[in-house]
């Protein structure tokens, strides 16, 4: 496995900024799915948005109230599913 970082910080649980992000996968105001070198990574919340994607490499940042974050350690499954949903 090669060397990766990835960095999350969150700032009273208003500001989330995530690094090592390769791909949006899913976004709305409660639930974003991000694609990330790790593995997937699943953030809810209420009024979520996506202040900053890609700005600087590979990091995104959200705003809102997060509630949970969840990190799966599949690398396959949301890319998987990210295909599938376009050849539907």
């Amino acid at each position: 496995m090669q060397n990766i970082k990835q960095q999350l910080t969150l700032i009273d649980r208003r500001t989330l900024t995530v690094g090592g992000i390769i791909e949006i996968i899913e976004y709305d105001e409660e639930n974003i799915t991000l694609f990330s070198v790790m593995g997937d990574i699943k953030i809810k919340g209420k009024q979520l948005e996506i202040n900053s994607a890609f700005s600087e490499k590979d990091i995104v940042m959200i705003n809102g109230f997060i509630r949970s974050i969840t990190f799966g350690d599949n690398k396959e499954k949301c890319a998987d599913n990210f295909i599938s949903r376009i050849f539907r």
